[in-house]
This record gives structure tokens, sequence and C-alpha cells, in this order.
């Protein structure tokens, strides 16, 4: 039988999910998801064997901080790169990000292109 290579997920944590549309066009069907949760306690309920390759957490979110979600994700999933984003850039943000541990900062709008690139088709970035 031949195994299909596993497909990348992608988590996101934000209550705004449609501020995203860029990044699931970049997100081939057959390649990988996008898994969407709202709040900070959504994302420490999902099951972890749902294999994220990726988690990207709104450093604002409707339930708590995601400096302060980040470090519950990181033990949860330890191996498992954490991009924060911010809606709008700044300084301070960046520097706290940065400062916390996670992966990348980036703000609003993210495009697809900084986490996939280009040869041939779109192919998720070795995480």
């Amino acid at each position: 039988m031949i195994m299909s290579p596993k497909s990348t997920t992608i988590c996101v944590v934000d209550a705004a999910p449609g501020d995203y549309s860029s990044l699931c066009d970049a997100v081939p069907l057959h390649e990988g998801r996008m898994q969407f949760v709202p709040s900070g306690r959504a994302a420490l309920r999902i099951d972890p064997k749902l294999d994220p390759d990726l988690w990207i957490i709104n450093l604002r979110l409707p339930d708590m901080s995601g400096l302060d979600l980040y470090p519950m994700i990181r033990a949860r999933f330890p191996d498992v790169p954490i991009y924060l984003v911010a809606d709008e850039y700044s300084t301070s943000d960046e520097v706290l990000a940065r400062s916390s541990g996670a992966t990348m900062y980036f703000c609003k709008p993210l495009q697809g292109e900084w986490l996939f690139r280009r040869r041939g088709h779109e192919v998720p970035v070795t995480l």
C-alpha cells in the first residue's frame, strides 16, 4: 500500500478568521488544511491528535492575551512552530512576541507566500 505524506495542518487562533483569506488561498486542499478557533480556551481544547504543523496565534484574543496562551500551547506542542500575529504593527508587540520565544511575529494581513514557497506549485515550507 502506498502511504500519502501527511498533509500540513495550521491551527489559527483568532476571532477574525476572515483576516486569513489570502492564507487559505495559499494552502492547496490536497496538501493541507487550516483549523480556526476563536479563543484561547478553544485552542486549549484542541485534541493533541490533530498533530498541527504550525500555530498562528493572535496577540489579542477575546478571552486572553496571545502572549498568555503561547506558553500553554508550547507546553502541549513543544516541537511545533508558533507565530504570533498582531492586528496592526506595533514595535512593543514585536519586542514582546520575539522575547516570548515565538518562532515569528507578523502583523495582518498575512500573505500566503510568507508560509509557502513556489516550485511549480505551492508547497508547504519545511517547518
